[in-house]
């Protein structure tokens, strides 16, 4: 049975108050809903001593309009942001992605920005501890060499959150408070191209991530999310696809498409502009999917044959790009 470590919990109340405890205790961590914090705990991939709980943080949770964006408070559940009306009739790619998190539990009790912070994940290193060090750690944790691709030189833990591809394709961005204040970037800029823990987001470690903010949707903008996992529940994604477009009279304005699960950062598909100006065809759609076939490079990093996950890729692509054509 794998036992939590001892830790002591702090209970913020407001925001700076979570980010002086973070900033000023030794070894401390946010945790909010817990949901992959707390088993990463048990297989002591993370010691610390102290937790900062996010969860009676004031005005931390919630969906609201400001001027021209939908703004989501981080702490709030991943099945309220699912349910949410506002967030099917505006962004229904997101609804499915939050839908998508995990089983009905985990949803309730885990927030979006967790989701969005989410520790990147491998095979070599989501294991317990006798695990790892039989196979003498690993370049993300405690060891010097990466068991995917046989280097030193980088980690490529896959960043396997739902809700990222399709966020990244909406355009969304971040708000992070932190000692110095408030600051806001694009969520794409977030993600960094080394998997490992402390180098995984472009922001310091005390930053604590306050809303996320998702621009008014375009005059007939659509979305799509397309999930590949083991089971129809519970798994982590082995290949996420997110898609936004909009149409004007059945021709295509605009067409963003992101891939998660595949790399530590989320990779935006080049070349989807060929969809522009044009009505989609069979053609165009089988074309569309070709290219995210060739841009994708799935690793040894996650479960599933990468030349499997790569051809899943393809499939989904063309599944995801149908979906948009079908709705209005």
């Amino acid at each position: 049975m794998l036992r939590m470590p001892e830790f002591e919990v702090h209970l913020p109340k407001t925001h700076a108050e979570a980010v002086h405890l973070r900033s000023n205790l030794p070894d401390a961590m946010y945790v909010a809903g817990g949901t992959d914090l707390l088993p990463n705990l048990k297989h002591q991939l993370h010691t610390p001593k102290h937790l900062v709980s996010l969860q009676h943080l004031e005005g931390f949770s919630g969906i609201d309009q400001r001027d021209s964006a939908i703004v989501i408070g981080a702490g709030t559940p991943l099945q309220t942001v699912a349910d949410s009306s506002e967030i099917q009739r505006l962004f229904p790619g997101l609804s499915q992605a939050a839908a998508s998190v995990a089983g009905p539990q985990h949803r309730r009790m885990g927030t979006l920005g967790g989701n969005v912070m989410l520790d990147t994940r491998c095979l070599f290193y989501n294991q317990s501890l006798p695990w790892r060090q039989a196979l003498g750690f690993c370049l993300k944790k405690d060891g010097d060499w990466c068991h995917v691709v046989g280097s030193k030189a980088t980690c490529v833990a896959a960043q396997s959150s739902d809700t990222v591809p399709m966020l990244i394709a909406l355009g969304a961005s971040v708000r992070f408070e932190d000692t110095s204040g408030s600051s806001l970037l694009s969520l794409e800029e977030l993600f960094e191209q080394d998997g490992r823990y402390e180098s995984v987001h472009a922001t310091s470690a005390t930053a604590l991530l306050t809303e996320i903010s998702i621009p008014m949707p375009f005059p007939g903008q659509r979305s799509v999310y397309r999930k590949v996992r083991q089971r129809q529940a519970i798994d982590f994604p082995q290949l996420g696809i997110g898609i936004a477009s909009s149409f004007e009279n059945d021709v295509c304005t605009s067409l963003r498409a992101v891939v998660g699960a595949l790399m530590p950062r989320p990779r935006m598909l080049k070349g989807m502009e060929r969809a522009v100006g044009r009505p989609w065809d069979d053609a165009l759609i089988a074309d569309l999917a070709q290219e995210c076939f060739q841009q994708v490079r799935p690793q040894r990093n996650l479960q599933g044959d990468p030349a499997w996950r790569r051809q899943l890729a393809k499939v989904e692509m063309e599944r995801g790009l149908r979906a948009l054509l079908a709705s209005s």
